[in-house]
């Protein structure tokens, strides 16, 4: 049998509790801030960078390096393991996939196993964290490839931004380009679409009727997929932490009238890789809901 390790990336909004069930490696994505350059979660982290952010007059985040991805693997391999199944966010999203593919090829003696979570933050978490649930139970890798579609149909995230301008800038505004004009006098709610695009899922006028259109769709979602039933939101500055309560309440209130009673839930503030490119001034819903039990 394999020792087996799996690897994901900041992009995938990783939690401490995540990493220590599961024995997860982080790989921090680049961070660029003015002149600096560091790797998110290793040389900086979420508090220094938030003290940070708003004085910035240029961020971005790129994946690492082929020769750095190389690294990583040659180092797990001196760990002594002999496969690493690499998870991480949308390929559409981030060149982190295609870079890993080419660093893969530069190893020997470890088999790296690649997968593509077609989805981003705290959308991602979920499939990071239900193919680490697989691996644990013994699932054999091909038969959790089998399952990756139905995985990521699992998962609803919701983005609200309060400006689209770092998406343009990052070049990652995908096939929201189309509500440009429209973002003044609407706001939209964006997610990742089947393709594992950025989007547009609604737009909507005013606040509060964000909040209330997040909680009903998040609400209506889980009750299509009752299984295993999880919440994760998310928030950048301080102002969207309330922002991402009132979501929250809302949702705990409609979620109060369905047979869905048990539901774990977890919070974070965004991890710089996604902050960067989405701005500061951002928070984010996820729900993940199996239709009928997966493995």
């Amino acid at each position: 049998m394999s020792n087996r390790v799996i690897l994901t990336d900041t992009g995938c909004a990783p939690t401490d509790e995540l990493v220590k069930n599961y024995g997860i490696e982080i790989m921090g994505m680049k961070l660029f801030l003015d002149d600096l350059t560091c790797f998110d979660g290793e040389n900086i982290q979420k508090d220094e960078y938030y003290s940070k952010i708003e004085k910035l007059k240029n961020f971005n985040t790129n994946p690492p390096l082929v020769f750095e991805i190389k690294k990583i693997y040659e180092n797990l391999k001196k760990k002594g393991y002999d496969e690493i199944v690499s998870v991480h966010v949308s390929s559409k999203m981030s060149k982190l996939i295609a870079t890993c593919q080419n660093a893969k090829n530069l190893v020997s003696g470890i088999d790296v196993k690649i997968l593509d979570t077609e989805n981003m933050s705290i959308g991602a978490y979920f499939i990071v964290e239900k193919v680490a649930q697989l691996i644990k139970q013994g699932m054999p890798y091909e038969d959790i490839e089998k399952l990756m579609p139905e995985i990521r149909k699992s998962v609803l995230i919701q983005v609200s931004l309060s400006t689209l301008k770092y998406l343009v800038k990052n070049k990652r505004i995908g096939k929201a380009q189309g509500i440009m004009g429209d973002f003044l006098k609407m706001r939209p709610i964006l997610g990742i679409d089947e393709e594992g695009y950025l989007a547009p899922l609604a737009k909507i006028r005013g606040k509060e009727n964000v909040i209330n259109k997040i909680s009903d769709s998040a609400v209506e979602f889980l009750q299509s997929r009752p299984y295993n039933p999880k919440v994760y939101m998310t928030y950048g500055l301080e102002k969207n932490k309330k922002q991402m309560e009132a979501v929250f309440e809302s949702f705990k209130a409609k979620m109060e009238k369905t047979d869905i009673k048990n539901y774990t839930v977890i919070k974070s503030r965004i991890w710089p890789t996604i902050a960067n490119l989405s701005g500061p001034a951002t928070y984010a819903f996820a729900v993940y809901g199996e239709e009928s039990p997966i493995g």
